[in-house]
């Protein structure tokens, strides 16, 4: 098999990964840039996005924009594959936001954890890790003998991450090249705890705060489910709160979950009908940039500001104006990654035993050199061709 980086070597986000055969030919995630990249670089690809057809099918991990941002630049005839339910999740997330491609994302083929599909010569089985996306998974692609696994985004350190090195134990094993996100590397000040303690310094602040606003991705379930543990378990009790487009998410999320994390029986879409009750009895309101939520903020000029995404949003040249303009100057800062910790990315190469380690979505892909890593560190360029 050949693995060829399109884009992805010395950035994070933007990836898109082809793993070719004699016979097949697949793209891993087909991702936009981010916002705060500096200079953006345009990727076409022969048989993907222009020409005619030579590609056997897109997989995507995730939802997260930078890994199915440019959808819509797939040929039409090449079948795109993303999980069951956060296919669901992506189409409510693009009807909010008016995407004039729905009907594209609609004719999107699923899978499920751990069933293979077959594409020519090449079988992928997908598996499901836990991250800041719902539904996310990794994918191990087998052929003539050989084992490719891209790990897409992953953690250890969420409410499923305990799942990650037994599934790599039982399904995986060693394989002939890892290719691995590499986010955190470059972040070597970042504090990073468990969905788990953050869920418990929550409940520590709805303590002290009886009116508490919350912002994080709408899309972040876990992160939702933090909030939501540390505002309903006894003693608070408090309300958990947020509008009608999260509460039709959870609500699906609660559905199809097979966890009792994501349960979210008591959650309430807000009203105003709502409002003397809420001051009674206290709340935690997820919440976004825009007027609406500004309007019900300001009607509780005491509450407790939370904000709970990644703090490059507020300042620099990641900066975003919208989120920016709606985090109080006295705000509370409680976040945590949703990407793999040094010691996590260790202990996936010591479970697969990988003869080599391909580091993508990430800005300091050497870092895995000084690693003292097993298997031999390859850093590939752009559209450089690797010979498994």
């Amino acid at each position: 098999m050949t693995i060829t980086i399109h884009r992805g070597t010395n950035q994070i986000g933007g990836c898109i990964t082809e793993i070719s055969s004699s016979q097949a030919r697949i793209i891993i995630d087909i991702g936009d840039e981010l916002p705060s990249d500096a200079q953006k670089t345009d990727v076409e690809i022969e048989g993907v996005t222009t020409s005619a057809r030579n590609c056997d099918g897109v997989f995507i991990t995730h939802y997260h924009g930078d890994h199915v941002g440019l959808y819509r630049k797939i040929l039409p005839e090449i079948p795109v594959y993303m999980g069951e339910k956060a296919k669901t999740i992506y189409l409510k997330l693009q009807t909010r936001c008016k995407d004039p491609n729905i009907a594209v994302i609609e004719r999107f083929k699923t899978f499920r954890e751990e069933s293979p599909i077959k594409v020519k010569d090449m079988t992928i089985r997908p598996f499901q890790v836990d991250h800041s996306a719902f539904d996310a998974y990794m994918f191990l692609i087998e052929c003539d003998g050989k084992k490719i696994l891209h790990t897409g985004d992953f953690r250890a350190h969420g409410y499923k991450g305990n799942s990650l090195l037994p599934t790599l134990a039982k399904w995986v094993g060693k394989v002939d090249a890892l290719i691995t996100e590499g986010t955190t590397l470059s972040r070597p000040d970042e504090t990073i705890i468990s969905e788990q303690e953050l869920q418990q310094q929550a409940h520590e602040l709805l303590k002290d705060n009886k009116y508490v606003f919350a912002m994080c991705s709408s899309t972040n379930i876990d992160r939702m489910a933090a909030f939501y543990k540390a505002t309903t378990q006894p003693p608070l009790g408090r309300y958990f709160l947020c509008d009608e487009y999260q509460y039709d998410l959870l609500k699906f999320v609660a559905k199809n979950a097979r966890s009792p994390i994501y349960k979210f029986e008591k959650i309430h879409s807000y009203g105003a009908n709502l409002l003397e009750k809420m001051r009674k009895r206290g709340f935690c309101m997820m919440v976004r940039s825009g007027k609406k939520f500004n309007d019900i903020i300001e009607q509780f000029p005491d509450s407790l500001f939370i904000y709970s995404m990644w703090a490059g949003y507020l300042s620099g040249e990641a900066k975003i104006e919208s989120i920016a303009e709606m985090v109080p100057s006295g705000y509370k800062y409680l976040h945590t990654s949703g990407h793999a910790t040094r010691e996590a990315i260790r202990k996936v190469c010591e479970k697969v035993c990988p003869a080599t380690i391909i580091p993508i979505h990430g800005k300091a892909p050497r870092e895995l050199e000084k690693m003292g890593l097993s298997g031999e560190v390859k850093i590939l360029e752009n559209g450089e061709r690797f010979e498994v």
